[in-house]
C-alpha cells in the first residue's frame, strides 16, 4: 500500500511540544515563604525530564538459558536546569541559595550535622513532594490559557544532592548564568487526564 503527505496529514495530530511543561508544586523545606526561593519557579526552570525507571531482571540460569525474572524497580536522579535570578528585594534571596540553603539544613558544611529548624524532626524535615505538568497547545478548560494537562508526574520525597556551579566568564555574550541540581526522590507517579487520576490521588 503507498503512503503518501497527505496519508500523514491525515494521521498526524502534531504531536507534543518539548517546552511545553509547568511546575505546579515545587516547595522547597524551610525556605523564607515571601521569598523568590520558597519555591521551585516554573518560569526558571529551563529544562527537565520525566525522569526514567527501570525493573531491574532476575537472571536465573537454567539448562544453559538464563530466565529474566521481573525484579525490584529502581529510580534514577533527576536532574533539573534552572535560570540564576536575584530577587526584587533581596538580591541575593535566589533559586541558587535556596537549594544551598536546604543542601546546608541536610548536612551543614561547618559542623557536619544535620540542622531542624523550629524543631521539626524526620524524614518530612528535609524531603518535600515536587509535582510538574506536560501541557500541549490547547488552553482547553485551563483559565489561564496555559495548556491543558497531557500528563501530570508526582515525585514523593525530594531532596537535591548535587548543585550545579554558576558558570561566570568575562568573553560571554548574551548569555544568561544557569545552574543544574540534580534531585534523589523516593519514588513517582504518573497521571493522566481522565484514566488515573483519582487512583493515583489515592495512593499519594
Amino acid at each position: 500500500m503507498a503512503h503518501n503527505l497527505d496519508d500523514f496529514i491525515g494521521n498526524f495530530d502534531g504531536g507534543t511540544r518539548a517546552h511545553r511543561y509547568r511546575i505546579t508544586n515545587g516547595t522547597i523545606p524551610n525556605a523564607d515563604t515571601g521569598g523568590p526561593g520558597a519555591e521551585l519557579n516554573q518560569y526558571h526552570v529551563r529544562a527537565l525530564e520525566i525522569p526514567p525507571s527501570q525493573v531491574n531482571p532476575i537472571r536465573i540460569p537454567y539448562r544453559g538459558r538464563i530466565l529474566k525474572w521481573a525484579g525490584d524497580r529502581l529510580y534514577f536522579p533527576w536532574t533539573i536546569r534552572i535560570l540564576d535570578e536575584p530577587g526584587e528585594t533581596d538580591k541575593i534571596d535566589t533559586l541558587w541559595k535556596a537549594f544551598h540553603n536546604w543542601s546546608n539544613d541536610i548536612n551543614d558544611h561547618k559542623s557536619n550535622i544535620h540542622t531542624t529548624p523550629g524543631g521539626a524532626d524526620g524524614f518530612d524535615s528535609w524531603t518535600a513532594d515536587w509535582t510538574f505538568q506536560q501541557v500541549d497547545g490547547d488552553a482547553g478548560d485551563d483559565p489561564a490559557g496555559e495548556g491543558s494537562k497531557l500528563k501530570e508526574i508526582n515525585l514523593f520525597g525530594c531532596w537535591p544532592t548535587t548543585i550545579g556551579p554558576l558558570g561566570l566568564d568575562a568573553n560571554s555574550v548574551d548569555q544568561l548564568v544557569e545552574f543544574t541540581v540534580t534531585v534523589e526522590y523516593q519514588y513517582y507517579t504518573v497521571t493522566v487526564p481522565g484514566i488515573n487520576e483519582s487512583e493515583a490521588a489515592g495512593n499519594a
